[in-house]
């Protein structure tokens, strides 16, 4: 057995099984399609909840691309950030509603091969078969749907194919007066030979039926998601699957447009009760999820009153790891002019001498001094004072954004984050007395360096 046969004989199990049991072939491919919807409801429940949240997200999907219409990065990172928050997957809702096509795809081949998968038959016994139909006058059948018609030839000479092939099953594809084995077509109307009746008017109306019936199924799923804001974008969506089953239905036998027009209503009835389900749930939610909100904002707001008495009083906390880093900057700035002077004996304390290099200046030696150039700085652009006033007023914004970020997660407020006139002068302070620092010990090295430029060691 073929690994198509093997995934196309639950099909045909299931298929033949429902014609056993109804004894009627149309109502038999009915039934196959509510044996579907029942089985992969779980899965259509899960891609309608998930486009009825997608589809509420919308408002605030459109303010986000407002929002950062010019910066794609940001706009893809708060688009997940609110997927996450939401547990939203956009493409869950798509990939459920592809699973109806494999299901079509591998029932076109159980109804094109009747006599494969619904009777079983292998090879040699369908030359068997042939071989008696060809005896009783019948011409060969060929073509991709010449199983249906030998099948429709063992109907109506069963008893004596069935003597020679016991293995053989009575199909009848008559439902309503239609043969469903026929292909629909419009001969019956460019073609005067072709006679206007019920079973050539009937098939015809299969395809527009079911295509109606598909087009509907796209309107009420549109309509029950909420996805009203997108009807523009999703028209040609709407009209793919309608066009599809239109083209599925004349080119096919009509059994599987009675297969697809049973889906279509099948699924429109599916749609709204899962659309008033899910309605109700998701407003239940929406409901605590927005009154957890407005909690949040209300202590948020009451914590942001008690961050703006605390700063009023100026009642901060030092940071010990930040704080402490600015201190002993100034500190290490200290320790390093003592060590110097200590070195090239500023300090009144003779430096130690090598014995074998008596002229040496130790420390003071640099044998790259002259071959060193110093690069110049570009030049920083210089602000208006109103950019400079809007840009520090950016930054002081920010900042205090930071620190009451802090103080809710702490509940104190960090000194080093609230930029008050005391912090200011602090900071200011400490950066010129390392800047005087800096160049103080430079021209400390500049003097040990022309002092030592006489030494025969130093070349």
């Amino acid at each position: 057995m073929s690994l198509g046969s093997l995934i196309l004989k639950p099909f045909a199990w299931l298929l033949l099984t429902l014609y056993n049991l109804v004894n009627n072939y149309g109502l038999a491919l009915i039934l196959f399609s509510l044996v579907v919807k029942v089985v992969l409801l779980y899965f259509s429940a899960k891609s309608k909840k998930g486009m009825m949240k997608t589809s509420r997200l919308q408002p605030k999907i459109k303010d986000l691309e407002k929002r950062y219409s010019g910066n794609k990065a940001k706009l893809n990172e708060e688009l997940q950030k609110l997927y996450r928050e939401n547990e939203v997957k956009p493409m869950s809702g798509c990939l459920w509603s592809l699973i109806p096509f494999p299901i079509l795809i591998g029932l076109y081949s159980v109804i094109r091969l009747p006599l494969t998968h619904l009777m079983g038959l292998g090879q040699a016994q369908i030359d068997k078969v042939a071989s008696v139909l060809a005896d009783l006058g019948y011409e060969a059948a060929s073509g991709a749907y010449g199983q249906i018609t030998m099948a429709q030839q063992i109907f109506d000479n069963f008893e004596t194919v069935k003597a020679v092939v016991p293995e053989v099953i009575r199909l009848d594809f008559s439902f309503l007066g239609l043969n469903l084995a026929a292909t629909p077509s419009i001969k019956f109307i460019t073609d005067p030979s072709v006679p206007f009746n019920w079973q050539t008017f009937g098939l015809f109306l299969i395809p527009i039926v079911s295509a109606v019936f598909s087009w509907l199924a796209s309107k009420v799923s549109t309509k029950t998601s909420g996805a009203v804001a997108q009807a523009e974008n999703t028209k040609g969506m709407m009209l793919m699957a309608p066009l599809m089953s239109l083209w599925i239905g004349f080119i096919m036998p009509a059994g599987l447009g009675i297969y697809w027009l049973a889906n279509s209503v099948f699924e429109i009835i599916q749609h709204l009760v899962l659309g008033s389900y899910f309605k109700k749930k998701l407003d239940a939610e929406d409901a605590v999820r927005l009154e957890r909100q407005r909690r949040l904002e209300e202590e948020r707001e009451r914590k942001r009153a008690e961050y703006e008495r605390l700063k009023a009083q100026n009642a901060t906390t030092r940071n010990k790891n930040t704080s402490k880093k600015k201190i002993q900057r100034v500190e290490r700035a200290e320790s390093e002019k003592t060590k110097r002077a200590t070195t090239t004996g500023k300090s009144g304390d003779a430096p130690p001498v090598d014995p074998e290099r008596p002229y040496a200046r130790g420390r003071a030696y640099d044998p790259e001094r002259y071959a060193r150039v110093e690069t110049a700085k570009p030049e920083e652009p210089k602000l208006s004072p109103e950019e400079a006033a809007a840009l520090a007023e950016e930054e002081a914004r920010r900042r205090d954004e930071e620190a009451f970020e802090k103080f809710l997660e702490t509940g104190v407020i960090d000194e080093d984050l609230v930029e008050t006139e005391e912090a200011e002068e602090t900071e200011a302070a400490g950066e010129q007395a390392e800047e005087q620092l800096e160049e103080n010990l430079g021209e400390e090295k500049l003097s040990d360096g022309e002092e030592s430029a006489g030494d025969p060691d130093n070349e």
